[in-house]
């Protein structure tokens, strides 16, 4: 299970409304090479690895794959899930709309961030609006404090 990265034109991508749970790559046909340099271990996210504990580690995973970690591994060399286990369709549909809430907030906040650093759009001007107002009451502050002091409160 994984979803299309740049770099690997050959990892099927899954969608919430049908999921495909068969091996994601063909040893037959995707760099028959990797497994010759002992890049047998395919993660979730499609990425190869050496050892089984790299990949179930993985840490692309955690932006490419709707779980937000590597579910299984899989020897592409056999097909076998060496480690891990493949999650249902169910499990995946709820995976995958739980990871579209996320993305977008984090979408939303990226934006944000953006803003703040070009001091343009909504953002900048809550900014902009906080900072006046503590401004102000730091001024307030300011001077009860010196009447405290005039007083002799102090």
């Amino acid at each position: 299970m994984a979803i299309e990265t740049l770099s690997n034109p050959f990892i099927t991508v899954l969608t919430p409304q049908a999921p495909k749970f068969s091996r994601v790559t063909d040893a037959g046909e995707f760099r028959p090479d990797a497994i010759a340099d002992g890049y047998a271990l395919e993660c979730s996210c499609g990425e190869l690895y050496r050892s089984v504990a790299s990949a179930i580690h993985c840490r692309k995973c955690r932006n490419y794959c709707v779980f937000g970690y590597c579910t299984h591994v899989v020897d592409i060399r056999t097909g076998e899930v060496v480690a891990g286990k493949v999650p249902s369709q169910e499990e995946y549909r709820q995976a995958a709309m739980a990871a579209a809430a996320r993305w977008e907030e984090e979408r939303k906040e990226f934006e944000a961030s953006i803003e703040m650093e070009s001091q343009s759009g909504p953002a900048w001007e809550e900014h902009l609006v906080l900072t006046r107002q503590q401004s102000e009451e730091e001024k307030e502050e300011e001077l009860w404090d010196i009447q405290d002091t005039m007083m002799g409160v102090q």
